[in-house]
Parts: structure tokens; sequence; C-alpha cells
């Protein structure tokens, strides 16, 4: 009879090519729901990869077939055989019509509970904002943040990150 967990969904748009980060370790999980706004049938096929997005993992690739209207949500093992416990990397979806897709990042935390958060997908299709913002930074307390980056590009990419503390200034 407790709320343990809550989360928001991101307003989307569609895609036809899309890569989710995937977390299978230390109690977590990654799910995702798709849907096809359309008025035909769809097949999206998934593909799962190591970290370096080269190296293939798991018995890929998985696919979808989605009727006009139509969504499924499972987790990432689900959609593609043969993931180990324990691994992290990319799955790469990709259609010839347009989809959506959200994705959840679970974990079961120490006292059992099914904790849940949603995730943002990178659209290979569209060129990333020049900088995003995080609000707020977790570390301590039993919480921690993670930031995970995804290339929508085989080039190289450089990032640079900026920590600011409540006044405004740089750690």
């Amino acid at each position: 009879g407790t709320l343990v967990t809550e989360a928001g969904i991101p307003a989307i748009t569609s895609t036809t090519h899309a890569r989710i980060y995937v977390d299978k370790s230390r109690g977590h999980d990654t799910g995702l729901a798709v849907t096809n706004s359309g008025g035909s049938s769809i097949r999206i096929t998934a593909a799962a990869y190591q970290s370096d997005g080269v190296i293939p993992a798991g018995n890929s690739p998985g696919t979808v077939d989605l009727a006009p209207s139509g969504h499924t949500a499972k987790f990432v093992g689900q959609f593609i055989a043969g993931l180990p416990d324990g691994f992290t990397g990319v799955l790469d979806l990709v259609s010839a019509s347009p989809f959506n897709v959200v994705t959840l990042r679970s974990l079961i935390n120490g006292r059992g509970d099914f904790l849940i958060t949603t995730f943002p997908t990178a659209d290979m299709n569209q060129v990333p904002p020049a900088s995003f913002i995080f609000p707020q930074i977790a570390d301590g307390g039993g919480y921690q943040t993670q930031i995970i980056l995804l290339s929508t590009s085989a080039a190289a990419s450089t990032v640079a990150l900026s920590y600011m503390g409540d006044d405004g200034w740089p750690f």
C-alpha cells in the first residue's frame, strides 16, 4: 500500500531509427513500449550491441510486427534472446515506417521494491540539441546519478560536461 516509484512519460515524435541504452546489471532491467501510429502494419527490427555500438550481442536481431495503431511493451530480453545478466549496451531499432518508442529503466532495490523511471531514446534521424541541461544531480544518501551518452553518428564526438553548484558557480 506504499507508493515506491512514479515516472512521467515525455512527449515523443515518430522515428524510423532509434537507439536505446540497455542495462541488465546489478538488479536493473530495460523495458520499452513501441507503437505504430500509422494506418498500415509495420515491422521493427531490433538488434543489440555491446557498449561500443558495433559488436553484436545476444541472439539478434529480433523483430516486432505491429498492426495499424498497434503497440507492445516488453523487457529487452523479450525482444532479444540471449542477453546475459550483467549486460550493458545498446538496442538499435529500425523500421521502414515511423514508430514511437518509450523506454523504462527498472531496478529491484535492496528491499525488493520494483522501481522504474523513464529513459530517453536517441533518434538517429535527428541531430541532437547543441546542449542538454540536467537540473539536478543526486549523489549521496543512497542516491547517485549516472550520465549515459549515445552517439547518433559513426564519427567520433567530443562531449564537454560542466557541473555547477546551487549558487551557479562551477564545482
